[in-house]
């Protein structure tokens, strides 16, 4: 009886490794392709710092040139935070804020798919990180939601890339984590009290003219007293995309278009705009068109503190 008993929770703990393994996550590659994207890592850990954290009032205690405005800027801005950063981010804003600043925005910037692995921020990401590229914004939100919930229902994750093993192509390379917790942004944003928000621009372009109505009219329905916390993936081009708009709805009126475009590149991580040649030749066009777009929205701005009182896309349709 004894022997039987031993036998059977051999058997039971057999059946429970088989369980166990037909559930790992079977060994991943990706190629970087829509079809077969890549899983990047964006923050090391769920306790990684936030690098770029900044904000607008910055700029006076650095820029020599013209500075009119900008303290009456409540934004702040940053890479994609790990959940650890949402608490650096929050105390940042504590610190900065006025008593007047009743309410906080976190401004997801972001078109493409991602979420939290274990607290740690993760991508989706295929080549020059266009996986959403040409969707609306709600099968953007939807794809990526999908996405999420693919990754909940595993035990784990395999082939999860590290940024600097993106970039070599390693993709071989990538490791498996074991699922505690997958969560969207807006989750750790509201968990800080932030009311979550989404503007959603393509990777080194433009933002469409929809994304651009919808962000002014946001700051529109807002009170003045509102502060703002922005971010991409990096924190470098389209949050300091965004900078400069908040900048030119405020400012066009008293300062140059390019003292706002030099202004903003004076604080970390000092991205200057106007550069449209940079590592990656291929898109330098959407960098131009970016280029562009700021002129124009610029002079929107000015007609906008002048009185004009319609939206971007009524601007253009008048004026270019």
């Amino acid at each position: 009886m004894h022997y039987q008993a031993i036998t059977f929770v051999l058997f039971l703990m057999l059946l429970s490794m088989q369980s166990f393994a037909s559930q790992q996550a079977a060994p991943t590659v990706c190629d970087s392709t829509s079809e077969n994207p890549c899983i990047v890592q964006d923050s090391k850990t769920r306790f990684s710092p936030v690098n770029w954290l900044r904000d607008a009032s910055l700029i006076a205690d650095v820029y020599t040139g013209n500075t009119r405005g900008i303290k009456d800027i409540y934004l702040s801005g940053s890479e994609q935070p790990s959940e650890k950063g949402w608490d650096l981010i929050a105390d940042y804003i504590a610190n900065k804020r006025s008593s007047g600043i009743k309410k906080v925005v976190a401004l997801d910037l972001r078109q493409e798919s991602h979420g939290y692995l274990n607290g740690r921020a993760i991508t989706l990401v295929n080549s020059y990180n266009w996986i959403n590229l040409g969707k609306t914004n709600t099968q953007s939100v939807l794809d990526q939601e999908n996405w999420l919930a693919s990754l909940r229902a595993k035990r784990v994750v395999g082939g999860v890339l590290t940024v600097p093993q993106y970039a070599a192509k390693e993709y071989s390379q990538g490791k498996s984590l074991v699922v505690n917790s997958i969560k969207n942004e807006e989750y750790y944003a509201n968990k800080k009290g932030f009311e979550y928000y989404r503007i959603f621009i393509s990777d080194h372009r433009a933002p469409l003219d929809s994304e651009v109505d919808a962000l002014v009219a946001l700051i529109k329905s807002n009170p003045e007293e509102t502060w703002y916390h922005i971010h991409c993936r990096g924190g470098k081009g389209r949050t300091t995309t965004a900078f400069a708009m908040f900048d030119m709805l405020k400012n066009a009126d008293k300062v140059s278009f390019e003292e706002i475009i030099a202004r903003q590149a004076s604080i970390s991580p000092f991205y200057n705009l106007s550069v449209t040649q940079r590592e990656t030749p291929e898109l330098t066009p959407y960098y131009e068109q970016r280029l562009q777009f700021l002129i124009n929205f610029y002079e929107f701005s000015r007609q906008s503190l002048m009185g004009y009182s319609g939206t971007w896309t009524e601007w253009k349709k008048l004026y270019i």
